[in-house]
């Protein structure tokens, strides 16, 4: 089984780096329909509790947004897809600021490698920034990404696929009279 898989994550790592745009549509899509679905578990969650909690119309409100924006993102992935880049692109500066921030409080605390999350941070703030402001680039980047991640799981499933794994021996137990 891991050697099937191992193959099937290597064949989608290759069409990722065949057609990079294809798959940031494709990733759309499928966030889409994740969010759909999330909608729905949250619309059928606040109807559940409404009897219960008094805040329940909140959850039924952001049930219908999913719903909404998941139908958007799976409907019309090829429109989408340049905001979701955008989304990636501002939640990378914002962890870059986060990262930046929390650096100079470690530094407080007399940490030695304080620079290194400062540093992460600034980074994350530049890659954010070229993905905002260049997002064919960043949709690249992101299905580059994605493709290395699928091409690395999927070696790593056939090497698994490949070992030979016994089956571990029973401990007795002893019964006591």
């Amino acid at each position: 089984m891991y050697l099937l898989r191992g193959v099937l994550f290597i064949v989608v790592a290759v069409l990722v780096f065949r057609n990079p745009l294809a798959s940031i549509v494709g990733l759309t899509a499928t966030i889409g329909l994740l969010t759909f679905f999330t909608g729905l578990v949250f619309i059928i969650g606040s109807i559940t509790v409404r009897k219960f909690y008094n805040k329940w119309g909140w959850t039924l409100v952001l049930g219908i947004l999913d719903i909404l924006l998941g139908a958007m993102l799976m409907f019309y992935p090829g429109m989408t897809a340049p905001l979701l880049v955008m989304f990636i692109g501002s939640w990378t500066v914002a962890i870059g600021i986060m990262e930046s921030g929390l650096s100079f409080g470690l530094k407080k605390l007399k940490f030695k490698k304080w620079w290194v999350l400062l540093v992460m941070g600034l980074l994350s703030i530049l890659f954010g920034g070229i993905i905002i402001f260049r997002p064919l680039v960043g949709a690249l980047s992101v299905t580059m990404f994605m493709g290395m991640q699928f091409l690395l799981y999927g070696s790593y499933l056939i090497a698994k696929g490949f070992q030979k794994e016994e089956a571990p021996t029973p401990t007795p137990i002893p019964i006591e009279d």
